[in-house]
């Protein structure tokens, strides 16, 4: 759609096709001014003072005075791009300060004026920020700051750019900056302080309805972020900000673009904001220092180092205990977890064919021991179901609410306090119901049952038949069987017995949304069991699910639940994960069934988990770590919407699923998404030529900060091993799930494609 802006009634209007008005910018010279001191700001909204039309521009100039003596220069040009765009360059002059120390610049443009809509009755995207509205409750407000007023910092954005979109209108609109930011710093400033001077190149873009009589997209120069914000504080939101100097001969320059499509429906406008991405800007993907096949030798030397087995106990344990903080190495507790962060099983598969394909015996019998460990004594044969952790120092099953609430698993009292800091006061309420709670998550049984139905037919082509293995897949793919419920989802955990867990709420969720979030988790499991034993009933249970996915998050786009360790609000986020096994169920069903439906739903589940990729390289203050090592965030996967600004490498473990989708759908730019994440996601492997700063070649850390996340909680503040979490940095923290997925991708694209090349891929599907 090609936009035209132009001034009417003092209002700086963008309208479309037919003169109508799609943007309206009522006040376009907004400046808040701060003394350095005081809480208080003082906000001006003004006109501009001249205007007019030069060429193809319109240039817009305004003399603005503030705080006794300060005085500001604006000029705002309008120009209109060749695709379609109204752009807006900004320059902001200081000419004379004195009480005034700061100045921050701000734009606010009323969405489709005529119809003046509510927060509630558009819906939104910047990933990973925001899906919709964040909202799986279905009360109409973001669920995890309970505000309509949301403002992200451009870091947070796997792109500076925010899109609404009107059902009614069939319309999506967006700002994004047309240049990108180029740098940022970490602040001088003292704990606690929300306001402070900063020159950095990073704004704030989203969505806010205080004030206005209807929602309005706002951009701030530089950032602020209010109302919903995890920057200062992860169990309160803080709202804080920059401002640049206010000194006499200091000028600030921002550029933004203003963009409108007709869409049909909101996945498809949500996809199309990618896509335009990808397609209008050169992305050079991560150069990685090592050919792949070499950092998947590194990635298994570095997690044998955590093999612990046990002969003198009852059941012979055996596992890969890799909890560490990488810089170190020192194992932190010998805890052996299953599915999310432990993924034994599918690291057993990974080691066990590497061990094969290059003669190592010792990786062999590693991962023999490892599975046959899971299959004799983590299986529940009475309910069918697996335990999700085993302490070899207590020698006991614990029954462990993953990832965050580790601890549970070996600690009470004060020692319990002093591991989880304010986290536990915070969430006591639910730590100490759960710690009462005997079961597992639904997702961590699939991924562990999958990978030892794998693992075992891998065998089996080897003429090694370990009927332990297979008796306990069967034994769990009868529980899913005998507990889908008739809607063809399960719920999210299961305790011992068999029986569904739904308390805490606040935990397990209230909408059916929440509590039956990980339904898609169960259907790969069931199509393999399916082609393993030509049994129907495994594939009529799947294709039964896959009818509730299909419906549930895909269509409603109410992805979440992936992810086991919330730290925020409530237990369930919107996440990665909880787009990347719908995308994987959906996958695999059209594969057994060649439905039309399943294949839609890949490709519509695919489109959101893309999403999650950065692509553009986010400056970093230069002193960090990061920095120092030469990250780039360009093809680094986000984690989920709270914690927007903190990313890792999960998804290496559907890169060659994204590349199969994209070649189903003749989709390039879905390729090139998935080329973004197989380089950007193995980037930071520790090897010879850059260490990264870890103990050990092959480690890679957890995740990495690139905003702002709690620096002033002492959760995170404070020298606690996993403190000084600030932009820039590590999250310190290393779990065996990292191996598993970059493995199993690794096999994965070798397995689907002779090669994990993605210029060989794209010769081959995508060069006519």
């Amino acid at each position: 759609m090609k936009l035209q802006a132009f001034c009417q009634d003092k209002k700086v209007l963008i309208s479309g096709s037919g003169d109508t008005t799609l943007i309206a910018i009522d006040s376009p010279v907004e400046l808040e001014l701060w003394d350095g001191v005081s809480d208080n700001t003082e906000k001006i909204l003004a006109w501009y003072s001249r205007c007019e039309t030069v060429g193809d521009k319109m240039i817009c100039t305004a003399e603005v005075s503030g705080r006794e003596d300060g005085k500001f220069i604006l000029e705002d040009i309008y120009s209109h791009t060749e695709t379609g765009r109204v752009r807006l360059d900004r320059t902001l002059k200081v000419e004379s300060s004195e009480k005034t120390k700061g100045v921050r610049l701000w734009c606010s443009a009323a969405l489709l004026p005529q119809d003046q809509p509510t927060f509630r009755q558009l819906r939104y995207f910047a990933p990973p920020a925001i899906f919709d509205k964040n909202d799986i409750d279905d009360d109409g407000l973001e669920d995890y700051f309970l505000t309509d007023n949301l403002l992200y910092r451009e870091d947070r954005i796997n792109f500076p750019k925010f899109m609404a979109y009107s059902e009614e209108q069939k319309v999506s609109l967006w700002m994004e900056r047309a240049v990108l930011p180029q740098y940022d710093s970490i602040p001088n400033r003292e704990v606690g302080q929300t306001k402070f001077l900063q020159k950095t190149d990073i704004g704030a873009l989203g969505v806010w309805s205080k004030g206005y009589s209807s929602v309005h997209m706002r951009a701030a120069y530089p950032f602020y972020e209010g109302e919903g914000t995890i920057g200062l504080y992860v169990s309160k939101s803080v709202p804080f900000g920059a401002f640049w100097p206010a000194v006499s001969g200091e000028k600030l320059e921002v550029s933004y673009l203003f963009g409108a499509e007709q869409q049909e429906n909101f996945n498809t406008a949500c996809w199309e904001s990618v896509r335009t991405i990808i397609k209008e800007n050169t992305l050079t993907p991560v150069e990685l220092l090592e050919p792949i096949d070499r950092i998947v030798e590194y990635r298994l030397e570095a997690l044998d180092r955590y093999y612990l087995e046990f002969p003198q106990d009852k059941g012979f344990p055996a596992g890969y205990v890799l909890n560490c903080h990488p810089q170190k190495g020192e194992q932190l507790e010998n805890i052996i977890q299953y599915g999310f962060t432990g993924q034994n099983i599918l690291n057993a598969y990974n080691v066990i064919r590497y061990g094969y394909e290059h003669d190592i015996p010792t990786y062999v019998e590693h991962a023999l021991r490892t599975t046959d460990f899971f299959a004799n004594s983590i299986h529940i044969p009475e309910s069918g179901m697996f335990y999700n952790l085993y302490n070899t120092d207590t020698k006991e099953m614990n029954f462990w609410w993953t990832g965050l609430l580790l601890p549970l698993a070996y600690a009470r009292g004060e020692d319990l306090e002093r591991l989880m800091g304010p986290l536990y006061t915070n969430k006591k309420e639910v730590v100490d119901r759960l710690t009462q709670i005997k079961g597992s998550y639904l997702r961590c049984m699939n991924e562990d049952a999958t990978a030892l139905l794998r693992i075992y037919r891998y065998e089996l082509e080897r003429g090694n038949d370990h009927q332990n293995w297979i008796n306990a897949v069967t034994n769990y793919c009868g529980f899913l069987l005998r507990t889908q419920e008739e809607d063809g989802s399960w719920y999210r955990a299961y305790d011992i017995s068999g029986k569904p867990i739904t308390e805490p709420e606040i935990w397990f969720g209230g909408t059916i949304y929440e509590k039956k979030s990980s339904t898609s988790t169960s259907i790969p499991l069931l199509v393999e069991m399916y082609e393993y034993t030509g049994e129907i009933k495994y594939l009529e249970c799947a294709r039964k699910a896959g009818y509730f996915v299909k419906a549930h998050p895909i269509d409603r786009v109410k992805y979440n639940g992936g992810v086991h360790d919330s730290i925020y609000r409530k237990g369930q986020l919107i996440d990665n994960e909880s787009m990347l096994y719908p995308m994987l169920g959906m996958l695999s069903l059209y594969k057994a069934t060649e439905e039309k439906v399943f294949l839609d739903g890949a490709v519509d589940a695919a489109h959101f988990y893309a999403s999650w990729v950065c692509l553009w390289d986010i400056p970093l203050p230069k002193d960090s770590t990061l920095e120092k090592y030469g990250f780039r965030s360009l093809g680094i996967g986000a984690c989920d919407t709270c914690g927007a600004g903190y990313v890792h490498m999960f998804q290496l473990m559907c890169a060659s699923e994204l590349t199969e989708i994209a070649i189903l759908s003749k989709d390039k730019e879905l390729f090139e998404a998935a080329r973004l994440y197989w380089y950007g996601c193995n980037q930071t492997v520790a090897l010879p030529e850059k260490d990264w700063g870890y103990k050990y070649y092959g480690l890679q850390e957890e995740g990495y900060l690139v905003s702002w996340f709690g620096v002033d909680d002492p959760m995170f503040a404070t020298d606690t091993g996993f403190g000084h979490r600030w932009k820039g940095e590590g999250n310190k923290t290393c779990f065996p799930w990292i191996q598993a997925v970059a493995i199993k991708g690794y096999w994965t694209l070798k397995d689907r494609f002779n090669t994990t090349d993605f210029d060989e891929i794209e010769k081959k599907y995508f060069n006519d």
